[in-house]
């Protein structure tokens, strides 16, 4: 008996961090997720959340119209590396906004449009194929960008981070940088830049069109 509840102990922590849900979502076009979560998007044939973890339990998923969100359920305020929650989706994805500390990435996201959003010390991490690219950080927020899309417009606020060397843009790029935040480009045949209050930005790459401002400092530089 003693030895079975010695056995108990040790096999608990395994059985806990095991945890596991499936569930089936309906369509949505806007994702947000928060409370630090960890989330794989895998472009699939299927509509499905598979979530694993100690704290796998404890996550909400709340569909909401054209809105899914997924994060804790009170009083938990943060996952602490014990959840892992990958999404399956065969439609496209609008909006993917990543709040609180969450970790997003993506190996294959191809569509039309995508605007991708992280603030609260979020961090995006995904390759990407599209036409038009809308990135929007704040408050420390970091996206990082790899792949192809035709036009992109980049809006960083409050100690955000873009990385996006490795994006490469045909037409169109527009870039604001503010309040600290830093911006990485890859220019296009077009660059639009504009820093303010200690903005910076920094691009690789020969525009043929090219204009920039800078309201009360900031950094514009190019980069080989």
């Amino acid at each position: 008996m003693k030895r079975l509840l010695y056995i108990s102990i040790l096999l608990l922590p395994f059985l806990c961090s095991a945890q596991r849900t499936v569930r089936t979502i309906k369509d949505f076009k806007n994702l947000k997720v928060y409370n630090g979560i960890d989330i794989e998007l895998i472009q699939s044939d299927k509509q499905e959340l598979i979530i694993t973890g100690e704290k796998a339990e404890k996550v909400k998923v709340k569909e909401n119209g054209k809105t899914l969100k997924i994060m804790l359920r009170l009083p938990e305020t943060t996952a602490d590396g014990k959840v892992k929650v990958v999404l399956y989706f065969n439609k496209d994805i609008v909006v993917i906004d990543a709040n609180e500390g969450v970790t997003l990435t993506s190996r294959s996201i191809k569509q039309g449009y995508i605007e991708v959003k992280a603030q609260e010390g979020a961090f995006v991490n995904m390759v990407i194929e599209t036409k038009y690219l809308l990135v929007k950080g704040s408050s420390g927020g970091v996206v990082k960008l790899t792949g192809t899309t035709k036009n992109e417009d980049v809006k960083l606020d409050l100690g955000a981070t873009y990385h996006g060397y490795k994006l490469v843009t045909k037409n169109v790029t527009n870039v604001k940088a503010g309040s600290g935040s830093k911006a990485e480009i890859l220019a296009g045949d077009s660059l639009k830049a504009k820093v303010s209050f200690g903005g910076t930005i920094l691009y690789k790459g020969k525009p043929e069109f090219f204009s920039e401002k800078k309201v009360i400092g900031g950094t514009i530089e190019e980069r080989n």
